[in-house]
């Protein structure tokens, strides 16, 4: 029998400790240097870049059509081979395709928007696709380290550049030329790996591979598709409703509190999503109680940060960012609610693609996206946006646990079956 020592040495704990570490230096790098660079960029510069990080994220999603899941639940090392290079490609004609389109309807309709900063958050999202494919083909073979690594790169790189172009007197778009280049130096070391990886592509092999896993399309498409949507859209919405302030301020409250989250969850999830695809067939029955383990250690971490930062922790932050950050607390006290029901569901979210019930997250983020537009709308209209964000903080959280609810009542029937 072995020892609590030896399990803890499996690969999967050293996968885990390996994410998180890279993680966690990542995020405190990101962290600590995005203090530095709101302080000096003011509320304003920080609303337009992180509405710029917000269309990123929808797009890197949207142009992959997330069939890069299909690494990790597929068997065939040739198929995958040939699907990683498709990838690029596909990702990569679907960003040109997306720009070329918004040029023309930009023609047709004022978007009120710089076809140049347009052009850069798709330069930045063609990268970040990139990223995120290769990162999916690394956690198919259990190579986390060089995750872990990626994002250190990234971090450390994106925040020198900021801080360079601030010197070079880039106020307005600083922020944003500093993350691209932190991003083309990530994936450039992530290439220097995946290299040997790439093969002639052969799209009847590709298209087969996709039609036996039509599930990825039909349902994590769309309810990816739809995840990220929603948890960008408000930084997105709130900028037509509200001021550019408004969302820096939005933007920072949710960032000091979703980074613990990503530290745990984003660290867990690839490592649960690869060993929960290898139980589905044999163990089964102990996917409710891995499940259940994994949300309460999650949880529990989150519940306790967000005691920290509630009581002393942003006090401190605001007096470190200076007096335009001044009220910073109240939005971040509105926003822990929604950030403790989340911390319950995002380390099992790939659990829906192991058991094959995507459609679950797809209705989820349905009504996400709904929440965060009607809510939007509300606090809008009532030109409040402390209003806003307490509705979206309360529904949405009831949300994720509802969703939360549902995920575990079927866990719960492969235990009966055991």
């Amino acid at each position: 029998m072995k020892s609590k020592l030896d399990k803890f040495k499996t690969k999967n704990a050293k996968g885990v400790l390996a994410l998180l570490a890279g993680n966690t230096l990542a995020q405190l790098i990101m962290v600590l240097g995005g203090f530095v660079l709101a302080r000096l960029y003011g509320p304003e510069n920080n609303g337009t870049y992180n509405a710029f990080l917000s269309f990123v994220a929808i797009l890197s999603v949207l142009t992959t059509f997330r069939l890069e899941n299909i690494f990790v639940i597929s068997k065939s090392s040739k198929a995958i081979r040939n699907l990683f290079s498709a990838l690029l490609v596909i990702s990569s004609l679907a960003t040109f395709i997306f720009f070329l389109g918004y040029c023309v309807v930009e023609e047709i309709f004022s978007l009120r928007t710089s076809l140049f900063v347009v052009f850069l958050s798709c330069v930045a999202g063609l990268f970040t696709a990139w990223n995120n494919i290769q990162n999916s083909l690394f956690t198919k073979y259990k190579f986390f380290k060089f995750i872990s690594t990626g994002l250190v790169i990234n971090a450390i790189f994106s925040v020198i550049f900021q801080v360079i172009f601030y010197l070079l007197g880039y106020m307005e778009n600083g922020l944003i030329y500093g993350t691209i280049f932190g991003t083309m130096v990530s994936c450039a070391y992530y290439f220097s790996i995946t290299r040997g990886r790439f093969t002639a592509i052969n799209w009847g092999l590709a298209k087969k591979t996709i039609l036996k896993n039509k599930e990825i399309v039909k349902y994590t498409l769309p309810s990816d598709s739809l995840n990220v949507i929603a948890n960008n859209l408000m930084t997105l919405v709130i900028v037509f409703y509200f001021t550019k302030e408004d969302v820096g301020f939005y933007a920072l409250s949710a960032k000091v509190l979703v980074t613990p989250l990503i530290l745990l969850s984003n660290s867990m999830s690839k490592v649960f999503f690869q060993k929960t695809a290898g139980m589905v067939e044999h163990r089964a029955h102990d996917l409710y109680a891995l499940s259940k383990k994994v949300i309460l250690y999650n949880v529990g971490a989150i519940f306790l940060f967000l005691i920290g930062m509630n009581t002393l922790g942003i006090y401190v932050l605001e007096w470190i960012l200076g007096p335009e950050w001044k009220g910073l607390s109240t939005m971040t006290l509105i926003l822990s609610f929604w950030i403790l029901c989340r911390s319950a569901m995002n380390p099992i979210a790939p659990i829906v693609v192991v058991i094959k019930k995507n459609h679950y997250a797809l209705y989820f983020n349905i009504y996400l996206v709904l929440v965060t537009v009607i809510t939007c709308v509300i606090g809008g209209i009532n030109k409040n946006i402390l209003l806003t964000l307490s509705l979206y903080s309360f529904f949405a959280g009831i949300g994720y646990l509802v969703q939360l609810y549902v995920v575990m009542r079927e866990l719960k029937r492969y235990k009966l079956d055991e």
